[in-house]
């Protein structure tokens, strides 16, 4: 990892998990994802899970595309 902090790529890789395991909205209190909204790479949201309204963080395409451009950097072992 060499181009953004590891704070910042730990928070994307959370709500992409989030995402892909279909557990969306990501919830958190964290002041990182707030700065990171403002940054464009998360929007805050809710959606409605039967009569509970859930709010929390979504990945934005900019939030997706860094994330990913970031993994390219990590070396994988050769099995």
């Amino acid at each position: 990892m060499t181009g953004m902090a590891k704070s910042v790529f730990n928070m994307l890789e959370k709500v992409f998990a989030a995402e892909i395991e279909n557990r969306l909205p990501y919830q958190t209190k964290s002041k990182l994802a707030v700065e990171m909204e403002e940054f464009g790479y998360l929007e805050f949201g809710s959606e409605r899970k039967g009569i509970v309204s859930v709010s929390g963080y979504y990945l934005t395409h900019a939030g997706r595309l860094a994330y990913c451009e970031e993994c390219r950097d990590v070396e994988v072992p050769n099995d």
